[in-house]
């Protein structure tokens, strides 16, 4: 028997909080978090410009799917990033 989604861990939590991020998004005029320029939500999905929610911590990388505070971005910008991590950059010793 497949798990169902009503725990609030699966693909339709995470679709609220992306809907939700969207509507924050258009109200607050949030930029991008990897280049920094405006995001028109009015765009279609399939445009490179338009909204998507990123994860900060890539599923790929053990990151959940729903849990994580989303991040505004572009489609393309979010390609770019694809699952890399942020850079750390220690002190030299």
């Amino acid at each position: 028997m497949a798990k169902r989604n009503r725990d609030g861990y699966g693909n339709r939590a995470f679709r609220r909080q992306a809907a939700a991020l969207k509507r924050r998004t258009k109200r607050e005029d949030l930029p991008c978090a990897w280049c920094g320029n405006h995001i028109d939500t009015s765009l279609p999905a399939t445009d490179p410009m338009s909204f998507t929610a990123d994860h900060p911590d890539a599923l790929a990388n053990g990151g959940r799917l729903y849990g994580q505070e989303l991040e505004p971005m572009h489609r393309r910008c979010n390609s770019l990033k694809s699952d890399s991590q942020a850079t750390e950059i220690w002190p030299a010793s």
